[in-house]
């Protein structure tokens, strides 16, 4: 299911970058707003919109002014640093990532790897410092304008999911000292070392749940027919195809031929997710 996941991420973003089915209308639609669409929610109530300024007052506490800022900096420091900086030193996951080898039986050492990617790029370590030192400011500015739809959202949650006398309660707690300090420190109390610590121990015994729960969906969907590759149709199916969505055979053939690569090299890099997680 691990893989399953990622293999459906894969191929999210593998649409991003396809042709699309009907270039016109992808031409005059926003792609955000169609999947933010997908989510789209009730209404608040007229009884749920006046407790809204109290529910709102409550998550300015919460979730402070750049409040999503300093957790994604304490993460990056607690949490990402040091696995950022194990990034920084494998040779040999850059060498995959330029030659386009995940997927595909290399072995090669260390050495081995350091000298092909000097090779391909000999400033491949600055290179990858540089850009880890990127990425905290970079998340950092993501987080700031996550943070404004965030607090609204959260907002209208609780005016959604508690009484009025619930958020007096809860609006007198995070007025006093404890309740401020709570406020305050539960971001970053989720980014803690400690917390990716107790990841790393709990993860050989997810994945080997994980894996479980993939060979009983095997079971479960056993009786089922096989799935069809685009080659095992016939002619005709592959040309009525053709005539639903404008794209000649060849084209399906090579999107579909690149699909799959895509998905191995997913396949691939959770594999090794895995391997890592079971050392």
């Amino acid at each position: 299911m691990f893989r399953k996941t990622l293999l459906a991420a894969g191929a999210a973003l593998s649409l991003l970058s396809q042709p699309a089915l009907a270039q016109d209308e992808m031409a005059t639609e926003d792609p955000f707003a169609s999947m933010a669409a997908m989510f789209e929610a009730e209404p608040l109530t007229e009884e749920q919109l006046a407790r809204l300024p109290l529910a709102t007052q409550i998550v300015d506490k919460v979730i402070p002014e750049g409040a999503m800022q300093d957790m994604m900096g304490e993460m990056f420091n607690g949490m990402l640093g040091p696995l950022s900086a194990m990034a920084q030193a494998d040779a040999r996951s850059y060498v995959a990532e330029q030659l386009g080898l995940y997927g595909m039986d290399v072995q090669l050492e260390e050495a081995q790897a350091q000298e092909i990617a000097n090779m391909v790029d000999p400033a491949w370590r600055e290179r990858r410092k540089r850009e880890a030192d990127l990425m905290p400011e970079v998340m950092g500015d993501m987080m700031a304008v996550m943070e404004g739809p965030m607090r609204k959202a959260m907002s209208e949650l609780y005016a959604i999911h508690f009484t009025r006398a619930e958020l007096v309660d809860i609006d007198a707690f995070f007025s006093t000292p404890s309740g401020a300090a709570y406020a305050r420190k539960s971001f970053t109390m989720a980014s803690d070392p400690r917390v990716m610590a107790a990841t790393m121990e709990a993860m050989p015994a997810m994945m080997g749940t994980i894996g479980a729960m993939e060979e009983r969906l095997k079971a479960a969907t056993a009786d089922l027919p096989a799935v069809r590759t685009f080659s095992e149709l016939s002619d005709a199916e592959k040309a009525r195809i053709s005539a639903l969505t404008g794209i000649s055979v060849e084209e399906l053939e090579q999107m579909v031929s690149i699909g799959i690569g895509a998905n191995a090299a997913v396949e691939a890099a959770a594999e090794d997710i895995e391997e890592a997680a079971g050392n």
